[in-house]
């Protein structure tokens, strides 16, 4: 059976994770010494427990109490992964990622919206958290279909000290949760 599908939801757009405000970098020129092409970037993957939801109407956990059910479909990472460096030499990754997250609809959804919070944090060297940013978005149910999907475009910005490079650091996206919606996920894995 076909399920109609939507795109729906503004691009959400994370420039300058960790550089505040700054304006992109020029593009790495000629007098570079090194071919920053051939570096590679950053492995982007869900958080396994935090890579789906379910959310109900009131305190209940009875699957007859479901307002949606959501999950990270798929991220796809190197749309674009760019090394970046300024005229004094510092150098970033600029990387376009794109999330697809897929949701399905209750019994008690009356709304015909699912909106959700979702985050991106990146983890440097060692595995040491650097920086999360948390988005909103949602995914409508259009002509009463019971399922809907949304595709969030980020695209965060790695600073890069001397010697680094993309297998340094790691993107990681996953659903905002409460301790109780985590429960839920560990107490029902998928």
């Amino acid at each position: 059976m076909h399920h109609p599908t939507t795109s729906t939801g503004g691009v959400r757009r994370a420039l300058s994770i960790l550089g505040g405000a700054a304006a992109l970098l020029l593009t790495a020129s000629c007098s570079s010494d090194e071919d920053m092409a051939a570096y590679p970037c950053p492995v982007v993957a869900p958080v396994r427990e935090l890579a789906y939801m379910t959310k109900f109407e009131g305190d209940s956990q009875d699957l007859s109490d479901t307002l949606f059910e959501a999950r990270v479909d798929q991220v796809l990472p190197a749309v674009n992964c760019v090394y970046e460096e300024e005229g004094d030499g510092k150098r970033a990754i600029v990387y376009d990622i794109q999330v697809k997250f897929l949701a399905m609809r209750g019994p008690k959804d009356r709304e015909a919206t699912a909106k959700f919070n979702y985050f991106m944090a990146i983890t440097g060297p060692g595995g040491k958290p650097l920086a999360r940013q948390v988005f909103d978005t949602e995914v409508a149910f259009e002509d009463n279909a019971t399922q809907g999907i949304t595709i969030e475009e980020l695209q965060p910005r790695i600073p890069l000290k001397q010697g680094e490079n993309g297998d340094w650091y790691r993107i990681y996206v996953g659903f905002m949760l409460s301790e109780k919606e985590l429960a839920y996920n560990r107490k029902n894995p998928r």
